[in-house]
């Protein structure tokens, strides 16, 4: 790298940070997401800055530390041991994954175009939601239990297609690739139950001041076991998160690498913003649209069969039906791996859906209690 092209990132580094800094601030004083400030902070920046490859490799960092918690946090014994979770799941799946993608072959995409289009419609963010409901505290609400089971089935689910998006050529499926994500999947799994005591026996010997440098060099390294292997370092991280579950207390962890992953994460969405097309086609547009409705639908039909099997009450269905709509990081990632795969007006299309649901899917799970309270609804 050149002196010129060094001094150029570093000042366009330094800028980053400044707008992260600035939209994070005015987000918090407006009452705001502040996740959705990051990413509008990224739009906002696109006529001065371009992404550049630390910037990103900041935000692959973030996005792993972030699926690293998500694994830690995810119990799949329960999921897989309760017959309700599970329907609530499948129920999910079906509604947002396989009948999108049964309509999009329909329409001619190809089983890969059709597979990552749905992918990106499937997952209600986890990250965006969850901090929604502490920022909102709705966290004490009846239907938030129903909200969490939801979002870990998804995150399950979610790191299967992962698998599978693995395994994706331009047109087909390779099941090579697919027979070795599995693969690596059920390993990691089983070393989640094997390896517990070991890695616990491990961590005791590690010197303290050593403690968060091993910890981030190994979730680092099976994220980039993962992307050696053609697989996603979302899916590595997340594994990695599932094998030190029982081994490590999870809010101490959190805390010491906080830091780190509200930066990372920041950069993530901050960068997403700044590769949403502004030149706005019409056709683009529309699709991103009716993209943006249909996704909206088949989640509040998701919120209505959840709260049923639930049994909610009628308020708290009512919230369910505006808490779903949020998509984030995982449909993000469907739309970095479609880059080589998907058509540009699919791209664009997926872009504003993204950025449109992250929008109206914050502000309806903001307003969507106070309209519930409005109408006077009995619980």
């Amino acid at each position: 790298m050149s002196e010129e092209v060094f001094a150029q990132e570093f000042l366009g580094f330094a800028l980053a940070l400044v707008s992260l800094a600035l939209s994070g601030t005015i987000s918090r004083f407006l009452g705001l997401p502040i996740f959705l400030g990051y990413l509008l902070a990224g739009l906002l920046a696109q006529p001065f800055l371009a992404p550049f490859p630390s910037l990103t490799l900041l935000g692959k960092v973030g996005v792993i530390l972030l699926l690293f918690f998500l694994g830690m946090e995810f119990d799949w014994r329960t999921l897989l041991g309760s017959r309700r979770r599970l329907l609530l799941t499948l129920v999910d799946l079906l509604l947002n994954f396989f009948i999108p993608f049964l309509f999009l072959l329909i329409l001619g995409l190809s089983y890969a175009s059709a597979f990552l289009v749905a992918m990106a419609i499937y997952p209600t963010s986890s990250a965006l939601t969850i901090g929604a409901l502490f920022q909102l505290r709705r966290v004490a609400n009846p239907e938030t239990e129903t909200i969490v089971w939801i979002l870990v089935g998804e995150d399950f689910a979610i790191i299967l297609l992962l698998a599978i998006a693995s395994g994706l050529t331009g047109e087909a499926f390779e099941f090579k690739g697919i027979f070795l994500a599995i693969s690596f999947i059920g390993v990691m799994f089983v070393a989640s139950v094997v390896l517990t005591r070991p890695l616990e026996w491990l961590f005791k010997r590690v010197p303290s001041e050593l403690d968060n440098l091993v910890t981030f060099s190994l979730i680092i390294l099976f994220s980039a076991i993962a992307y050696l292997l053609n697989l996603s370092e979302a899916l590595g991280a997340f594994l990695a998160g599932l094998l030190f579950s029982g081994t490590r207390d999870r809010e101490e962890l959190e805390s010491r690498l906080n830091v780190l992953r509200e930066l990372g994460t920041s950069a993530f969405f901050f960068s997403f913003g700044l590769q949403v097309p502004l030149k706005v086609s019409p056709s683009g547009l529309a699709l991103g649209g009716l993209m943006l409705i249909l996704g909206i639908l088949s989640k509040v039909l998701t919120s209505w069969v959840s709260a049923a099997i639930e049994g909610l009450r009628p308020k708290a269905r009512l919230r369910l039906l505006f808490s779903l709509w949020i998509r984030g990081e995982f449909s993000i990632i469907a739309l970095f791996l479609g880059k080589r795969i998907l058509s540009p007006l699919w791209q664009e299309g997926m872009s504003w859906f993204i950025l449109g649901s992250v929008i109206v899917g914050l502000l309806a799970f903001s307003y969507g209690e106070k309209i519930v309270e409005r109408r006077k609804v009995k619980d």
